[in-house]
């Protein structure tokens, strides 16, 4: 990260950002002229005089407004259009990737999967995901503007023209946004050559792979549970795998005239592969989501994330039904642009939610509201995180909504899971059901089983209930643990992974904060080791001897192996597997074409003692994470310029198994039965 610091970087701090219209470039001048500028302020100006200079071409390139004559109405239309084309576009090369790498690798990790890039005809490289990210946060801007549109109705007979120039204009100025956020908050900066190429880099490359190395982390936890019904899955009579998956879903949707027509009945589930609704369900049972999913939403009467879930699904599966009737046009005719941004009736979907989940009419157009996108205005803020947790946007003027489908397909279930809580009302702000405390009770009750069944353990204990302030000891813990002479004092926090620069600042603060209470807390216990010997059941002598260590323990990963405040940060499944005692699954390879799997496992200790001398070890450098970090390699991707020769961005390209790790992949998997496939 890069944190405000110098006297620049405060000054410059409440100004306008470059890629802004009211940026003043004198502003910017004075206050460099003003300082002793650090190499990371010379960064700092020049990245913003060069995304200034982009912005204000590119505000002389593209028409304002950029729809031309559509008006509100037709301007989110094309929106929802052109996000779909993009997508649908996207999962076709991604489909024609992995069949080119199944050919030449028939093995390739879990992690991986999810990491598989593709490139565009300029030289491009991301992956789906990257894309439906991207253009999902841009099609934010582009509803947010089309709500202005005054053009009238109907639409010209050809919308392709603006659909192009809108995806352009957009496009660019998410791209300037993320740039300058990445300069602002994370030192990223050019060097010019000799041919007039700006060749951006990240303030810090290592910080970089660390952030994609949570984020992918994440996702490899995300699927520790799915991975299990992945291979049980084929082994499973059809009912058991409808009592793992949906009982009903639409199993077929057509357009008719202006409305749809739509078949709510049980899927068949023949295929050896288990949906994803199930694999989503999964990934949010085995993540610490799991105690809120069916937990009473105070904001929504009769409501619970396991029903938005469910409704979600419901909308996907409307959403690809229809995809099937629509080709990807090279021309776009307002028929073309309705029936790819998937509109759907109001009554369609509330009869869909109402057949499918099932719900009362009553509930059913509460779940569509709660899942309609809305424009953050300052007093919706709360759980608000735009199209991923909010799916469903409105068309002004019709009682009808459309389907982005990159928001449905590919949202993170934690982050979208997260939004829905808090905008329902289950936040740590509502004592009923704070999450947090929730969180700590049930935390500590799992390392308790963990450690009381961890055969490898002879002297180990938990503190049941943590320890709670008292008149003679002012701090509450959340975690207390020792074991072979080690005792760990844990500050647990539940917060929301960071994805983005912005976030990842305000992250580290809280961090630092948990940090510095973490430390505070270990202090005041061996001070007095008495009121740690009563909360773990041990002599007073032996809490004496123990070594205090304070921990930042996150239900997610970003911070995970660092130091704040000299305090470690761990993850919270991290520690939990630790202390199991069991071998670790560390990594997962997968046939593809097929559900043959093989596992990595890794023992970490055979006693107590060295339990307790190897841990911080392995928190600081698990190999749950280099296995990761180390498989990224560092590639360049063009990016677009109008006011300068050409630019280029450093990107890390997540590679797939070692040669050696697929040998022994490939070793294992001959020896499964052919059952097994």
């Amino acid at each position: 990260m890069a944190p405000i610091k110098s006297p620049f970087q405060k000054a410059v701090s409440n100004l306008k950002a470059p890629s802004a219209a009211a940026y003043v470039q004198a502003d910017w001048d004075t206050a460099y002229k003003s300082a002793t500028p650090t190499v990371e302020d010379t960064r700092l100006y020049e990245a913003a005089r060069w995304i200034a200079a982009e912005a204000e071409e590119a505000r002389q390139r593209f028409p304002s407004p950029v729809f031309g004559p559509l008006s509100a109405e037709w301007a989110t239309i094309l929106a929802v259009a052109a996000l779909n084309r993009e997508y649908r576009t996207a999962v076709k090369l991604r489909s024609e990737a992995l069949k080119k790498r199944g050919a030449a690798e028939p093995f390739i990790s879990m992690d991986a999967m999810s990491g598989v890039r593709i490139s565009s005809d300029t030289g491009q490289h991301f992956t789906t995901e990257d894309l439906a990210e991207s253009s999902t946060d841009l099609t934010e801007n582009w509803l947010f503007d089309a709500l202005s549109a005054t053009g009238p109705n109907p639409p010209p007979d050809e919308l392709s023209f603006y659909a192009i120039e809108a995806g352009r204009a957009y496009s660019f100025r998410k791209s300037l946004n993320t740039l300058w956020n990445q300069a602002r908050h994370e030192g990223w900066f050019f060097e010019q050559g000799p041919d007039g190429i700006a060749r951006w880099n990240p303030g810090s490359r290592q910080d970089m792979v660390l952030n994609q190395t949570w984020l992918q982390r994440q996702k490899s936890n995300l699927m520790n549970y799915p991975n299990i019904d992945i291979s049980v899955w084929p082994q499973l009579t059809v009912s058991q795998r409808r009592k793992r998956a949906r009982t009903h879903g639409i199993t077929s949707a057509t357009r008719t005239g202006r409305t749809v027509k739509f078949k709510v009945s049980s899927p068949s589930y023949l295929s050896t592969r288990p949906p994803h609704y199930a694999i989503e369900r999964s990934a949010l049972e085995g993540a610490f989501l799991n105690d809120f999913l069916e937990t009473d939403m105070p904001n929504i009467s009769g409501v619970k994330a396991s029903m938005l879930l469910l409704a979600c699904y419901l909308i996907l599966d409307i959403a690809n039904e229809l995809s099937k009737e629509v080709k990807l046009p090279a021309l776009l005719s307002p028929t073309h642009a309705e029936q790819l941004a998937l509109s759907v009736p109001a009554d369609v979907l509330r009869d869909a939610l109402v057949q499918g989940i099932p719900v009362s009419s009553e509930i059913a157009s509460a779940i569509i509201d709660f899942l309609t996108f809305e424009l953050k205005n300052g007093s919706n803020e709360k759980g608000n995180r735009g199209l991923w947790s909010a799916p469903l946007v409105k068309v002004p003027n019709r009682d009808e909504y459309l389907l982005p489908l990159p928001a449905l397909e590919t949202s993170n279930p934690a982050r979208k899971v997260e939004a829905w809580l808090e905008k329902g009302g289950i936040d740590d702000v509502n004592p009923v059901t704070a999450r947090g405390i929730l969180y700590e009770t049930l935390y500590r009750s799992r390392i308790k089983d963990e450690i009381d069944n961890n055969k490898k353990f002879k002297s180990a204990s938990a503190a049941e209930h943590g320890i709670k302030p008292s008149k003679d000891f002012k701090e509450e813990i959340d975690l207390l643990v020792s074991f072979g002479g080690l005792c760990i004092v844990g500050e647990v926090k539940l917060f929301l992974m960071p994805t983005e620069p912005g976030e990842r600042v305000r992250y580290d603060g809280k961090l630092e904060s948990a940090a510095k209470q973490a430390k505070r807390k270990a202090e005041a216990l061996k001070a007095k080791p008495e009121v740690a010997a009563a909360a773990l059941g041990i002599s007073v002598q032996d809490a004496a001897t123990l070594q205090y260590l304070p921990l930042v323990v996150t239900a997610q990963n970003y911070g995970f192996s660092t130091r704040v405040e000299d305090v470690l940060v761990v993850e919270a499944e991290f520690l939990k597997m630790y202390l199991s005692g069991s071998d670790i699954v560390i990594g997962r390879a997968i046939q593809l074409g097929s559900s043959r799997t093989v596992d990595q496992t890794k023992e970490y200790y055979a006693k107590e003692a060295s339990a307790a001398k190897n841990f911080v070890k392995e928190a600081s450098s698990p190999y749950v994470l280099t296995r990761i970090s180390e498989r990224f390699v560092w590639a360049t991707s063009p990016f677009p310029t109008l006011a300068h020769a050409g630019a280029t961005l450093a990107v890390p390209v997540f590679r797939d198994v070692s040669g050696a790790e697929r040998r022994r992949a490939q070793s294992l998997i001959d020896m499964l039965s052919p059952t097994r496939a």
